[in-house]
């Protein structure tokens, strides 16, 4: 297990991907970009929206690589937010007709096996894992 906590802003996005890039070193580039960007969009959204109007707290990241599959948490204290209650984007619609947003949350969830949300006192707590190719 290794644990990495900075300031929830976008310019930790950086020190996160060289954190991951160095945790899963010997995975597969696919098993690699699969959680560089689950783990950079979930990141994002902290940033961009976990703080309205007050100072930016923290995100920890928990990345356990063993194995069979790879699990990340993520926690910051930002305001409660589960992603995982947010309607799929309308990916029939052109793009110059859809909102803007959504299409992180479509990529955790698309590149990433499970994902869970609990909110944990002050804490928002997303779970991830990635099973590794050829693991039940």
């Amino acid at each position: 297990m290794v644990e990495l906590t900075v300031r929830a802003n976008l310019a930790a996005l950086s020190v996160i991907a060289d954190f991951l890039a160095e945790t899963l070193a010997g995975c597969t580039d696919e098993l690699t970009f699969a959680i560089q960007l689950a783990v950079d969009e979930a990141c994002s959204n902290i940033a961009l929206y976990g703080y309205p109007g007050r100072e930016p707290g923290s995100i920890t990241i928990v990345c356990i690589v063993d194995a069979d599959s790879i699990r990340v948490t993520i926690t910051d204290d930002g305001i409660p937010f589960d992603p995982l209650t947010a309607p799929p984007p309308p990916l029939d619609v052109p793009v110059e007709e859809r909102a803007i947003g959504g299409l992180g949350i479509h990529f955790i969830r698309t590149v990433t096996d499970s994902v869970a949300y609990a909110r944990e006192g002050e804490r928002n707590v997303l779970s991830m894992v990635k099973r590794r190719p050829g693991s039940p």
